[in-house]
């Protein structure tokens, strides 16, 4: 169903009446496009209306609504996306970015979440309390999308995926019923919300568990950019034997002075003493130009990877997963990503290992569940012509070209363009079947499709 603006404010008067602290809000309306703006800038998709969520009774009700007059429909978190993902032209779009309460019990060592809740929010709660469970690296992220998709970070070695720390969910299905997904009560789809993406319903609350922690021995290492072969070969040799509580993120970026610099940014969440002597060799890998490495809160250590990746500024993202850094990994990265194409583009590389990779492949969804290194090739640019954007663009493409040979089929759901769909398949591997079950029961219509995408009429049958 088509609508036009004229169309708008007669036929959503009914939803109106029925939203109990939210508001819905139209392409005219002097607040529309603030709301609607998402983190990657490069988003322009404009929906016919989108309906903030305050209650979950709100999100029931947009759900029963939407449906009954066949209009398509699209979530959104805390709207830090890369590819629109939440955001429908000409649909109705449910924003749950206000929706962000979070409550700590100490006691349990558990945090609840609001679906809208960001890294940040669940971060600073915790905090007061000592405790912290695995996030990703930005503080504006929004936990229930990075969850969904599995949630890389640097804590993943000693907790694994964010996705690992879920213990509850509550879900409202396509139909517009409220579920509570979790070990005991509708455990399958508790098993696809953990890294099989956002295609079985609208989560309103997540529980996670807690871990002791306020400091970590974080910082960056910085290598001169003709180093770099012999700095990541090394590099490949030391995480194999690497403790859990120790993760490193690596990869290439510029320094405010225009220098590109291969960086080493470890991360120990142990005893700082006994980080410091773990950490002790990666300092002799090549000639050091910073060390920037110290205690740090885990507060402080996330909300200051924010300046790197400001909202506004247009993103494009390619990923690909390695087992390792290997002589033809490492020469496809250094001969097709480098020079970078602006100041703000860089090549960031996970460390997935430890905790993560001693859960079965098939206990969650997620399913690469092996030691690997997880590439995003991010191309970040201010806005100045079509002719620049497609540069940046083909950029990360090429790379991701270059490392395809020796990377996992597949890929990380999160980071997927639309245009990648084949590669989901591949991504879960023996879990895509088990996944497309779990769409058959809680969405045979195929109202949410985020990351498995339309299913086809064979595999609805």
């Amino acid at each position: 169903m088509t609508i036009t603006p004229s169309q708008n404010r007669t036929l959503f008067n009914e939803l109106a009446a029925v939203l109990r602290g939210g508001q819905l809000l139209f392409p005219d309306d002097a607040a529309y496009e603030q709301v609607r703006q998402l983190w990657n800038g490069r988003v322009k998709t404009r929906p016919a209306a989108i309906a903030r969520c305050l209650t979950v009774q709100d999100v029931i009700h947009t759900v029963r609504w939407t449906r009954a007059h066949g209009l398509p429909l699209s979530v959104r978190g805390a709207g830090h996306e890369i590819f629109g993902r939440s955001l429908r032209e000409n649909g109705v779009v449910i924003d749950l970015s206000q929706m962000r309460s979070v409550t700590i019990d100490p006691v349990a060592r558990t945090a609840q979440i609001q679906a809208g809740a960001t890294m940040g929010n669940l971060i600073e709660a915790a905090e007061k309390y000592g405790l912290a469970t695995a996030t990703g690296t930005i503080s504006g992220v929004g936990m229930t999308g990075l969850t969904l998709g599995g949630g890389y970070g640097p804590l993943i070695g000693a907790y694994g995926l964010v996705a690992d720390n879920l213990l509850s969910a509550q879900v409202v299905t396509a139909d517009g019923r409220l579920v509570t997904a979790n070990a005991e009560e509708h455990p399958d789809l508790f098993w696809g919300l953990r890294g099989g993406g956002g295609n079985f319903g609208i989560v309103v609350s997540l529980e996670y568990r807690l871990h002791p922690l306020t400091t970590v021995l974080s910082g960056l290492l910085l290598y001169p950019v003709d180093q770099a072969r012999t700095v990541l070969h090394r590099f490949n040799e030391f995480i194999a034997t690497a403790p859990d509580e120790l993760t490193i993120t690596s990869g290439f970026l510029q320094t405010p002075d225009g220098a590109t610099v291969l960086f080493l940014s470890p991360t120990y969440c142990g005893a700082p003493e006994a980080g410091e002597q773990v950490i002790a060799p990666l300092r002799t890998f090549g000639t050091l130009l910073v060390d920037q490495v110290q205690p740090v809160t885990y507060n402080d250590l996330i909300h200051g990877l924010d300046a790197f990746t400001p909202a506004g500024r247009h993103y494009y993202l390619q990923t690909q997963s390695l087992d390792g850094f290997q002589t033809e990994t490492i020469n496809a990265l250094i001969e097709h990503g480098l020079p970078l194409p602006s100041p703000f583009s860089m090549i960031n590389v996970h460390n997935f290992h430890g905790a993560a990779s001693r859960v079965g492949a098939s206990e969650t969804a997620f399913a690469l569940r092996q030691d690997h290194l997880m590439v995003e090739l991010i191309a970040a640019w201010e806005p100045q012509s079509p002719d620049d954007e497609q540069r940046h663009i083909q950029w990360a493409q090429h790379i991701s070209q270059a490392l395809a040979p020796y990377a996992f089929k597949g890929g990380y759901i999160n980071l997927l363009d639309e245009k990648e769909q084949e590669r989901v398949p591949l991504a879960f591997g023996s879990n895509y079947e088990r996944l497309l079950d779990l769409k058959r029961k809680y969405d045979p219509d195929d109202v949410f499709h985020s990351t498995i995408g339309h299913l086809t009429p064979k595999e609805k049958s």
